[in-house]
């Protein structure tokens, strides 16, 4: 693989330097994680540059605390810093939804295609309006 192009587990190449649209097969599989969806949302909130994958993971026990009531527990926010840094980060960094650095821990948002970034907004308000 050349560096013009990324790879997803599925074997389909993307573009690296083009950006992720609703036509795209692999951005529903990085959508299917409601943690995928929720770092993208953080990423994109949060408005720096950069985001330590530590702080993600903080972040992401917040929202997993409030939608459970409970608190999470520091072995809770260890299994969610390796479910990031071994399988969500890279995942979204391979469809080109993120730019992930595993050497720096650190991830930064790329440029979202307009609908893509309405469907975010949809999925994650969607999460966050009580069910009937």
């Amino acid at each position: 693989m050349n560096d013009t192009t990324r790879a997803d587990r599925h074997g389909e190449e993307e573009q690296a330097d083009a950006t992720v649209t609703l036509a795209d097969d692999a951005l529903y599989r990085a959508f299917a994680s409601r943690q995928r969806r929720r770092v993208l949302a953080i990423l994109r909130d949060t408005g720096s540059d950069e985001t330590s994958v530590e702080e993600l993971a903080t972040l992401l026990c917040g929202y997993d605390a409030a939608d459970t009531g409970t608190m999470k527990t520091p072995s809770d926010r260890d299994r969610l810093l390796a479910a990031l840094t071994h399988v969500h980060l890279p995942h979204l960094d391979a469809v080109g939804l993120v730019d992930y650095d595993r050497g720096d821990g650190a991830a930064s948002p790329r440029p979202l295609d307009p609908a893509v970034e309405e469907l975010l907004d949809r999925s994650v308000a969607a999460e966050s309006s009580p069910r009937s």
